[in-house]
């Protein structure tokens, strides 16, 4: 497989304003800072010492290629060699002190399994899939809302549908994507979701919801949790160092201003300007949950934004069954935060989740193989997911419950 091509398109500015908008966000790299986009399509200086200098656009085509993950640390270590160190940091960390980020990831450790031997189960034959608002999945396995793919690959969340459709997996789309959702869309023969944060402009909104809708995704992804989201200590040391990239979903090429006066009636509102199920992710509480079906939604996703919402928030397994017990199978459930291995997603399963949704191991997946890393890195999870199954000695995941792991939290 060849490595990255880099491949000169227009030294000239009249040939930049020909391209398509939806062109000029191919060109985004792994780590590389692209030229940015104004409201006229124009490439404008990412420095002042470029503000008077020629236009050069560059299209970088990006590797596909399988790679071989048994441990997504050393995954990200192969994926931080690719970065700049601010791009790094950017993606990695959590906010402020990264106490939630940490606890995300040593929660998992309060359960433990508790296998249960000679039950007769078939590796083969073990049943991982799962239907979610009408929709069967070979496996419980939901690629997360992650906004700007182009820092991790040239071709973005394309790359990322492509590898999702390979896996088998359901891909959530971000709003605050680099590649349009019509390219994406149109990239993934597989099952969609759209996920949305609400503008400040009702009108733009209302805009967006309704291409979603018209793009062929199923449902739409309400989260409620970036409502301040915050930085690490490291990155604000640094100088907010990420590279800027157009969102390809906006004609400025700007997100603009986020809703931040969020109410129960604004899942309303997407089902009715949608009419599409809604899935409302940022749940930490029960009450919060059992609200928000009230309000109308067809799904929750426990998630405390993978740490990089809130710092000091409960890591999203730990909060995992009480919102369970809470909603009585009422709506599926979705857990994210903190997920690495397959082992991480039995324990989530017997908890109370019907899916879990992964984030950062798929952007380090992206970045070292593109789609193929993509598809790589779930199927890791998928591997590691059957042979847990078959140690809890059940022949399906319907069938995993809180027997299959026990609390050994210390107070």
């Amino acid at each position: 497989m060849q490595n990255i091509e880099t491949d000169v398109v227009s030294h000239q500015p009249a040939e930049l304003q020909s391209l398509g908008r939806r062109d000029m966000f191919r060109l985004a790299g792994a780590g590389l800072a692209t030229a940015a986009l104004s409201a006229s399509g124009m490439a404008r200086a990412q420095v002042p010492e470029e503000a008077n200098t020629e236009s050069l656009m560059i299209e970088r085509k990006g590797i596909n290629k399988d790679i071989g993950v048994f441990n997504i640390d050393v995954l990200e270590e192969q994926a931080k060699q690719k970065y700049g160190h601010g791009t790094y940091v950017f993606v990695s960390h959590g906010s402020g002190e990264q106490w939630t980020l940490a606890e995300n990831r040593r929660a998992f450790g309060d359960y433990v399994f508790t296998p249960h031997r000679m039950q007769g189960i078939v590796r083969e034959k073990i049943d991982t899939s799962v239907t979610l608002l009408g929709e069967k999945l070979a496996h419980p396995i939901i690629v997360t809302p992650f906004g700007s793919h182009g820092l991790h690959h040239p071709a973005g969340e394309v790359a990322t549908a492509q590898g999702a459709a390979k896996s088998g997996a359901l891909l959530t789309v971000s709003s605050a994507s680099t590649r349009s959702m019509e390219d994406i869309a149109k990239a993934s023969t597989g099952s969609k979701w759209f996920q949305m944060y609400l503008n400040v402009d009702e009108g733009q909104s209302k805009e967006v919801l309704q291409r979603a809708r018209d793009a062929g995704f199923k449902a739409i992804v309400f989260t409620i949790d970036a409502i301040g989201q915050g930085s690490s200590d490291e990155y604000m040391r640094l100088g907010n160092p990420r590279p800027w990239l157009p969102y390809g979903n906006f004609t400025t090429g700007s997100a603009n201003a986020f809703k931040t006066n969020l109410t129960w009636n604004d899942v309303e509102f997407i089902g009715k300007i949608t009419g599409l199920p809604v899935i409302v992710k940022g749940v930490t509480r029960p009450e919060d949950a059992v609200a928000a079906v009230k309000a109308g939604a067809a799904a929750i996703q426990v998630s405390n934004h993978g740490g990089r919402a809130l710092d000091g928030t409960p890591a999203a397994i730990t909060v995992l069954p009480e919102i369970a017990q809470a909603l009585q199978g009422d709506v599926p459930i979705i857990m994210d935060s903190g997920i690495r291995r397959g082992t991480d997603i039995v324990k989530a399963l017997a908890l109370g989740a019907d899916a879990v949704a992964i984030g950062r191991p798929l952007m380090y997946g992206l970045t070292v193989g593109g789609a193929g890393g993509v598809n790589s890195v779930i199927s890791f999870m998928q591997r590691e997911l059957v042979n847990t199954v078959l140690h809890s000695g059940v022949d399906s995941i319907s069938k995993l419950d809180g027997s299959h792991v026990r609390s050994v939290r210390r107070a």
